[in-house]
C-alpha cells in the first residue's frame, strides 16, 4: 500500500478518534511500518483486547488500513498501516478543542519516537570525531528564538525547502550516502527556559 504523504481530516469523529493518546502512539508505529494487533500490543504494553478495539476505531473512520494477511500456525495474522504519513484537521476544524489535543499529543509522540531513536542507534552515533563540534555526525540543538510571526513561517519553510534540497542532492552517489534521523519542533512558548542576563 502507497502511503499519501498528508491526509486533510475532514470529519469532526476522525480527529476525536486520534486525539487519544493511546490511538496516536498506536498511528505514529502504523505510520513507520505496517503491524498486527498482537505486535502493537507488546511494543506499547497493552492487552491485545484493547488494542483490536482501537485498531477498529482507526480502521472505521480510514485512517488506517489492512495490508497483509498471513496464516501462521492456524491463525490468520492481521496487519495494518496508516493511510498517511501525517493528518492535518481541515480549516474548519481547527478551533476545536480536540485540534488542540491531538496536535500536542502528534507532537509529544514524536519526542518519544526520537528518543528511541537514540536509544536504540548505534554507538558510532555518538561518537566526537574531534573537538570542532561542527565536524561531528550528530547534532543536538535547542534555542528559543525571538521573532515575529512572519519570520518563524519564513525559518520554517527555509528548513523544509533545505531537508528537501540536501536529500535529492544529485552530486553524491547513493551508495556513499548513510541514513540520519533528523527530528525537529518548534511553537511559541509562554516564558523563557533559559534567562537573558540582563532579565536576572
Amino acid at each position: 500500500m502507497k502511503q499519501q504523504p498528508i491526509l486533510i481530516l475532514e470529519q469532526y469523529e476522525q480527529l476525536k478518534v486520534i486525539s487519544d493518546p493511546m490511538r496516536t502512539k498506536m498511528l505514529m508505529h502504523l505510520i513507520e511500518q505496517p503491524h498486527t494487533g498482537q505486535q502493537l500490543a507488546q511494543k506499547l504494553d497493552v492487552s491485545r483486547a484493547k488494542i483490536l478495539y482501537h485498531l477498529r476505531e482507526l480502521e472505521k473512520y480510514q485512517l488506517i488500513r489492512l495490508v497483509e494477511e498471513e496464516i501462521r500456525g492456524g491463525n490468520v495474522l492481521k496487519y495494518y498501516q496508516a493511510v498517511a504519513r501525517g493528518f492535518i484537521p481541515a480549516d474548519h476544524l481547527l478551533n476545536l478543542v480536540e485540534t488542540k489535543q491531538a496536535t500536542r499529543q502528534s507532537y509529544i509522540e514524536v519526542l518519544d519516537r526520537a528518543k528511541t531513536r537514540v536509544l536504540t542507534a548505534p554507538d558510532r552515533s555518538f561518537a566526537p570525531r574531534s573537538s570542532e563540534i561542527e565536524n561531528w555526525e550528530s547534532l543536538s540543538l535547542q534555542q528559543e528564538l525571538r521573532l515575529t510571526p512572519e519570520q518563524f513561517l519564513k525559518f520554517t519553510k527555509r528548513y523544509r525547502e533545505l531537508l528537501q534540497d540536501i536529500e535529492q542532492d544529485p552530486s553524491t552517489a547513493e551508495a556513499d550516502k548513510k541514513l540520519y534521523y533528523v527530528m525537529a519542533t518548534a511553537f511559541e512558548i509562554g516564558a523563557p527556559l533559559v534567562q537573558e542576563d540582563e532579565e536576572r
